[in-house]
């Protein structure tokens, strides 16, 4: 309780603060309060991910000093990147987001659904007041949805699938930045929720393989309502997740940006692919002998009717702006 309250705090100090140093201050308790919460499983994985999150975070904080520094000697442009760099590492955006799959891959879910959602909060709330048209931007917008898209084909780890999704994720709300403040704040409220449905439904059935979705031999129904959910992380119509690209989509016409959201949503597809690969494997393949099977498997019905909201949220959004 104590170090998730000083997670917490140290989010709301850093985002309500116009100093660099508090900022920094704020991002540096928020690293110290989470590495307890990585390893209250004392064992090698969780051991191997706090150090790989420390290191990371360290050498990210490094570089934000250092850019606070040259930005006295009015290095403009320098200072710019720098510090743009070290928030991108922090947030896991591609081209650096090398540590972010390792690190949540011996994490419990429920570390890795804090990863993927409050941890991000403070890098990309500063990232939002920098960001631009430049070229350095538009790269990394690109470059996180393509890797974010292709890292997740071969993988077996649903943790390591989310992660990529999450990177993925990454660029489309960098690209909403570009619209609007307001624009990517829905859109990482409405990607935060998504993450917390899966990764607590996740937990509660203990799955963390593709082999385990397709031993699962329970009601047709309820594995397709998980599957949707899924779905909807990927932004496949008419679910929630891609009522946002949806709007993204819309608000870049205003800016001229069409030729960057095509190439967002060609990429994207592959990402919807693997997601329906993952549905085939688990709605149509079968095993007869089960290694895994969990008796208490979605009995919980306030589980689904969440999962339910999730998957049908365009058409629950799209009355509700009618009313």
């Amino acid at each position: 309780i104590m170090f998730m309250t000083m997670i917490m705090l140290s989010v709301i100090i850093a985002i309500s603060s116009n100093s660099w140093f508090i900022i920094w201050m704020g991002m540096e308790i928020n690293m110290m309060a989470f590495m307890p919460i990585i390893i209250e499983k004392n064992n090698l994985t969780t051991k191997e991910s706090s150090l790989m999150y420390f290191l990371v975070q360290t050498m990210a904080s490094m570089l934000l000093i250092m850019s606070v520094i040259i930005g006295k000697t009015k290095m403009l442009d320098i200072n710019n990147m720098l510090l743009s760099t070290a928030l991108m590492i922090k947030s896991g955006v591609s081209p650096f987001h090398f540590w972010m799959p390792k690190t949540m891959e011996g994490m419990s879910w429920m570390n890795c659904m804090l990863l993927m959602t409050w941890q991000k909060i403070i890098p990309l709330m500063m990232l939002s007041h920098m960001i631009n048209m430049s070229n350095f931007y538009m790269m990394t917008i690109t470059m996180s949805v393509l890797v974010g898209s292709i890292g997740g084909l071969n993988q077996t780890s649903l943790r390591k699938m989310m992660a990529y999704s999450s990177i993925s994720n990454n660029g489309w709300m960098l690209a909403a930045m570009l619209m609007s403040e307001m624009m990517w704040i829905m859109y990482f409220i409405t990607y935060s929720t998504l993450m917390i449905i899966m990764t607590m439904t996740m937990n509660k059935y203990k799955i963390y393989h593709m082999n385990q979705l397709m031993t699962i031999n329970e009601n047709t129904f309820k594995k397709l309502i998980l599957m949707m959910n899924m779905l909807s992380i990927s932004g496949l119509p008419p679910t929630v997740g891609f009522m946002m690209k949806w709007m993204v989509l819309q608000a870049s016409m205003s800016i001229n940006q069409i030729m960057l959201m095509g190439l967002l949503i060609m990429i994207t597809l592959i990402m919807i692919y693997y997601y329906l690969r993952i549905m085939y494997s688990a709605m149509l393949m079968t095993n007869s002998e089960p290694k895994w099977k969990n008796k208490n498997m979605f009995k919980n019905n306030m589980t689904m009717t969440i999962n339910m909201i999730s998957i049908m949220g365009l058409m629950l959004v799209s009355m509700i702006i009618m009313i």
